[in-house]
């Protein structure tokens, strides 16, 4: 039950944890390295986001006046603007 525990604490699934324990039981090294590689590299392109995502609201924030109408609200503004493809 640790190893499940440790596994879900570094955002393995449960099925990425079973797949890690069957490694374990074959003993492939090299694969739980890929495995956890893989899920590194997950975690760091959902960090990007969330960095992306912040700085987007950072902006929106700052101009953001807090008075005045809606509907020249920045914040309003970019949730209701139809993208570009």
């Amino acid at each position: 039950m640790r190893f499940i525990r440790r596994a879900k604490a570094l955002g393995f699934s449960l099925d990425e944890v079973r797949e890690l324990l069957t490694l374990s039981d074959e003993q492939n090294v090299a694969k739980v390295k890929l495995a956890a590689q893989a899920r590194l590299d997950d975690i760091e392109q959902r960090i990007a986001e969330l960095e992306r995502i912040r700085s987007g609201l950072r902006s929106l924030i700052a101009a953001c006046p807090a008075h005045g109408r809606a509907d020249a609200c920045p914040i309003l503004n970019a949730l209701t603007q139809v993208e570009r493809a």
